[in-house]
């Protein structure tokens, strides 16, 4: 009877991780959401066993517990200042003139920081493209702990529908 308790648990756990990455948007892209699936499924899986395993509490407040959890997770994961360098980025590619501009953030409260610089924009076919110098440096809290320092050389391209397409890029930095 105890052996059919794991199985059930373990069936749980895996049906709750499968409804929270689907929940989350699993279909768009990884880059920009890896955090924030990352932080669904560590927030959920740390309150279903906080709940479940710690509190033994009853099945629904333990679902209750998982799906707090997930989105205190996910929220934690995808706030945070890399999503900050994504929106100044796709700004200043959306507002830039069509010469050379420089755009920088920072962050006083985590010391991060980032800058965007425009070399030029031209018309490829009837299509805006851009070539641009993206330059980061974040310090990750837990629990994704490093340092990301990266500089990227690329072009984007704005498709017919606003999106930014990135075409080509050359990246240097490490983690």
């Amino acid at each position: 009877m105890k052996h059919q308790g794991k199985i059930f648990s373990t069936i749980y756990i895996v049906c709750i991780i499968a409804i929270l990455l689907i929940s989350t948007g699993c279909s768009q892209t990884f880059k920009t959401n890896a955090r924030s699936h990352v932080g669904t499924v560590v927030g959920g899986v740390s309150g279903f066993t906080t709940c479940r395993a710690l509190l033994d509490t009853n099945m629904a407040l333990t679902a209750l517990c998982t799906l707090v959890g997930a989105q205190l997770g996910a929220s934690m994961m995808y706030k945070d200042d890399m999503n900050i360098h994504n929106a100044v980025f796709v700004d200043t590619l959306n507002t830039a003139p069509g010469e050379r501009s420089h755009t920088t953030w920072g962050n006083s409260q985590t010391g991060n920081w980032g800058s965007i610089t425009i070399n030029k924009s031209y018309l490829v076919n009837s299509i805006k493209c851009t070539d641009y110098e993206s330059v980061i440096s974040i310090e990750h809290q837990w629990p994704m702990n490093g340092i990301t320092r990266e500089n990227e050389f690329g072009t984007a391209c704005q498709m017919p529908d606003g999106r930014w397409n990135i075409k080509q890029t050359n990246q240097t930095g490490w983690w």
